[in-house]
C-alpha cells in the first residue's frame, strides 16, 4: 500500500502542477495503465483534491478559486460600469461567446433585456444560460465539459476544441483575473486554452476587465496587448499606465455606464 500512497501522492503533485492532466499523460508519466490510472483518480477525487473529467482531472481549482457568488460580490458597482459600456459595443446581430466571468454574467443579464436583436449566443456558463435561456432574439448553446459547482460553469471537456471547430463568432465578451504589463492573466490552464481557442475564431473581441484586477499576476497567460482586441475597464489611462501597461494595438474603452 505504501507504493500505491507513494505513486498518489506523485499523481496529487502532477496534477496540482500542471493544473490539468490527461489520462493519457497520466499513464505515461507514471508507467501505469488506463485502468489504473483512473483508479487513482477515484481515490484521489474521495479525498478532496481533485475535480475529475472525461478525460483526466483537474487540480483543486473547484474547491480553492472563489466561487461565482463570492466573485461577484467584489467590484461590483465597476463591473455594472463596464457591462453597460460593453452592451453599447455589441452588435444587434451575429454570433457571440461569452465566458463564464461574473462580469460577464453582469453583462448577459443586459443583453437578456435588449430589444431587436437577433443573436446567437455560446457560453459555458451555467449561470449565463439561465439568464439569457428563452430571451427573446436570442438562441443559446453550451459548450460540454465537467461541472464545476462553485463556479457554475463547465470546463475540461475533450470535445470542445472539435466543437468549437464548428463555430466563428462575430464577438467574443472575456473576463480576466489579471492584468498587468505583460498581458492578461487566467488562474486555470483549462479555462486560458478556451479563451484562446474562442480569441483565434472572433472577428471581434472584448475582455472586460476592472481595476481591482490591476498589477497583480496568475499562472497563466492568456494574450498579450497586442492580440487583445478591445479592453473594457473603469481604470484610467494613468492606472494603467502606472501598471506598467501599453495597449499598443487594443483599444481602450473607458467604462462611463452611460
Amino acid at each position: 500500500m505504501h507504493i500505491v500512497e507513494a505513486r498518489r501522492e506523485r499523481l496529487r503533485a502532477l496534477i496540482r502542477h500542471d493544473g490539468f492532466l490527461p489520462i493519457a499523460d497520466i499513464c505515461r508519466q507514471l508507467g501505469i495503465s488506463e485502468a489504473t490510472a483512473r483508479r487513482d483518480l477515484a481515490a484521489i477525487e474521495a479525498g478532496g483534491h481533485i475535480t475529475r473529467t472525461y478525460g483526466g482531472a483537474l487540480a483543486d481549482y473547484n474547491v480553492s478559486f472563489a466561487s461565482l457568488g463570492e466573485r461577484a460580490k467584489r467590484a461590483r458597482s465597476a463591473k455594472a460600469l463596464i457591462a453597460r459600456t460593453a452592451i453599447r459595443h455589441a452588435p444587434a446581430a451575429g454570433t457571440f461567446f461569452l465566458d463564464a466571468g461574473t462580469t460577464i454574467l453582469a453583462f448577459a443579464r443586459l443583453l437578456a433585456r435588449r430589444p431587436r436583436q437577433q443573436l446567437t449566443v455560446v457560453t459555458n456558463s451555467l449561470a449565463i444560460a439561465s439568464v439569457i435561456g428563452g430571451a427573446p432574439g436570442i438562441t443559446l448553446h453550451l459548450l460540454g465539459g465537467v461541472f464545476l459547482h462553485r463556479q457554475a460553469s463547465l470546463l475540461g471537456d475533450d470535445d470542445t476544441d472539435r466543437t468549437l471547430a464548428r463555430w466563428h463568432f462575430d464577438a467574443v465578451f472575456l473576463g480576466g483575473e489579471a492584468m498587468n504589463r505583460e498581458g492578461i492573466f487566467n488562474s486555470h490552464p483549462e479555462l486560458v486554452h478556451l479563451q484562446r481557442a474562442v480569441v483565434a475564431r472572433a472577428k471581434e473581441v472584448f475582455f472586460c476587465i476592472d481595476a481591482t484586477k490591476l498589477g497583480r499576476a496568475t499562472p497563466h497567460h492568456v494574450a498579450a496587448w497586442e492580440a487583445t482586441g478591445h479592453l473594457v475597464t473603469d481604470a484610467t489611462p494613468d492606472q494603467l499606465a502606472a501598471a506598467g501597461i501599453i495597449l499598443r494595438k487594443t483599444q481602450y474603452i473607458k467604462a462611463d455606464g452611460k
